[in-house]
């Protein structure tokens, strides 16, 4: 009897935990002017690497991203910043947090970031703060739309999320940039 009362408390122990980590990541919905106002710095730029590495005890790893900087729209000045994010693969370990963004060597994208008490620059909402840019090979149009599984956005302004089976258009570059830079210039909710 006492074995079958510790198997039943150890069961629900264990879906107890299961349902407080269930929730430990929740994703709140940023709208332009939300994400332009929780950001230090708001650049364009192309990756130049992606390097994973262990945390100084071992227990997490987490991903460099160094971007070079070709336009600012906010913050910084410098022409290369690293950006830190938890996840990544190091020594065959793989570690994923769902609704983070990911980094490619090469790609171009706008980026929404801030700092940590640390100083260390994070990407703004996990994967709501970064957008890859295409740019048409016949026009040159640059177009942006976020890549993270689910996040694919309708509009520069509120950011509204596209439904389920809804082919994600591609929003202009300029259109997002002209609608961070009238939340800048103080002309958001006139």
């Amino acid at each position: 009897m006492t074995r079958r009362i510790s198997i039943a408390a150890f069961t629900v122990s264990i879906l107890a935990l299961a349902a407080v980590s269930a929730r430990a990541t929740e994703m709140v919905h940023l709208d332009t002017e939300a994400l332009v106002a929780s950001s230090n710095d708001i650049v364009v730029g192309k990756v130049e690497s992606v390097t994973p590495h262990w945390n100084a005890s071992r227990t997490k790893i987490f991903t460099d991203v160094a971007v070079n900087v070709t336009e600012s729209l906010k913050g910084t000045a410098d022409r290369r910043i690293t950006i830190t994010q938890i996840g990544g693969e190091v020594d065959g370990v793989r570690y994923n947090v769902p609704g983070c963004a990911t980094f490619v060597p090469g790609e171009e994208a706008l980026f929404f970031v801030w700092k940590d008490t640390t100083g260390q620059r994070r990407v703004n909402g996990l994967g709501q703060g970064k957008f890859d840019i295409q740019r048409d090979a016949r026009t040159g149009e640059a177009t942006v739309q976020r890549s993270t599984e689910g996040l694919a956005v309708s509009d520069a302004r509120s950011l509204s999320l596209k439904k389920q089976g809804e082919a994600p258009a591609r929003i202009p570059l300029d259109d997002l940039k002209r609608e961070i830079r009238r939340v800048l210039s103080g002309e958001a909710g006139r």
